[in-house]
């Protein structure tokens, strides 16, 4: 590589945000720039690398453009700043015989910092003390302790293990599913995903974080609902479309859940015409749980170590395959 200038693409974002520690890897290299408006600062074709930058996703304009891109000249490598690559986006690229490389476990804190804000707000009454102060009502409220409560954690890979360490802060008992028994102190019962109902009912809070397999779509439907405990509350930050919504809305409009957090819809942004909007005891998050200015940096490093890889003629690491698409063994996001 050293006797060829590199082309990489990258998002207007991500070169305001990090384009100086990028030059400095490669100097020389030929950056090709994605605007918000779908529009490229020079035509994009023959890319030899491209980061798809967790802002990307937001922006429909410039997806389009990439999409069109991917249609016509493929860049040769991609990196995502994610570590789930169920996005029909990244199976076209497969498809066309790009590397794709991913982001295993950059977003585990955040997302359990996320996971444990709704945990808190739930057991401690929060939204109600708020309604209360609105109001200007002095009303003591009984509440909940997580000491001694179960968090049932579904799929368990670098997001369900940062749930675990945070419940074990906690005093919670943790329990996970996982094809593969985990060996880690923050964890104190296994499940094999053949017994989720059976981690379903001893939970008193449900965390879903496998990836979207063709085994986890509409994974949690009405049975597994059913399974649940009436006063358990049930968080989504793996990918929408493992929850049936329709039997969903049911659940939670007849009271057999307490509540439900959901920071992803099977078809986003959600429908402006789905119930769960409206019902009180179901949350709502643009799927926004891991923007943070560190994690997004995280995201960064991973392209920068590639890159580093690339531009020394090395092999490129975390490479997603095929059989990892479907491999719902990590259970991550």
């Amino acid at each position: 590589m050293a006797n060829r200038t590199l082309r990489i693409g990258v998002t207007t974002e991500l070169n305001e945000r990090a384009g100086a520690r990028l030059h400095e890897i490669v100097p020389d290299a030929d950056l090709v720039l994605l605007n918000t408006d779908g529009s490229w600062s020079e035509s994009p074709a023959e890319l030899d690398a491209f980061f798809f930058s967790e802002d990307l996703y937001y922006l429909p304009d410039a997806v389009g453009a990439f999409v069109e891109l991917l249609g016509t000249s493929p860049p040769k490598w991609m990196q995502t700043a994610s570590t789930g690559v169920d996005h029909a986006l990244f199976a076209h690229l497969l498809d066309s015989g790009a590397i794709v490389t991913n982001s295993p476990g950059v977003h585990g804190s955040t997302i359990a910092e996320y996971v444990f804000a709704y945990i808190l707000s739930h057991a401690k009454r929060l939204p109600q003390h708020a309604a209360n102060q609105s109001e200007r009502q002095w009303t003591p409220l009984e509440s909940l302790e997580l000491a001694g409560q179960t968090l049932g954690i579904v799929g368990y890979g670098g997001i369900g293990e940062a749930c675990a360490r945070l419940g074990q802060a906690f005093g919670m008992r943790t329990i996970a599913t996982k094809r593969r028994p985990p060996s880690n102190e923050f964890l104190d019962q296994h499940f094999s995903p053949d017994r989720l109902h059976d981690l379903l009912q001893a939970s008193d809070y449900v965390v879903l974080c496998c990836p979207l397999t063709d085994e986890t779509m509409n994974l949690i439907d009405a049975e597994a609902l059913a399974a649940m405990k009436s006063h358990a509350l049930l968080i989504n930050v793996a990918r929408g479309r493992v929850v049936d919504h329709h039997a969903l809305s049911d659940a939670l409009t007849s009271g057999a859940i307490a509540g439900a957090v959901l920071d992803v819809a099977p078809l986003e942004p959600l429908q402006p015409d789905s119930p769960l909007w409206d019902l009180p005891n179901c949350q709502i998050t643009p799927h926004d749980s891991c923007h943070v200015d560190a994690s997004y940096l995280r995201t960064a490093d991973f392209f920068f170590t590639n890159l580093s890889h690339l531009a020394a003629g090395e092999p490129l690491e975390w490479v997603v395959t095929d059989i990892e698409l479907s491999d719902p063994s990590e259970g991550d996001v």
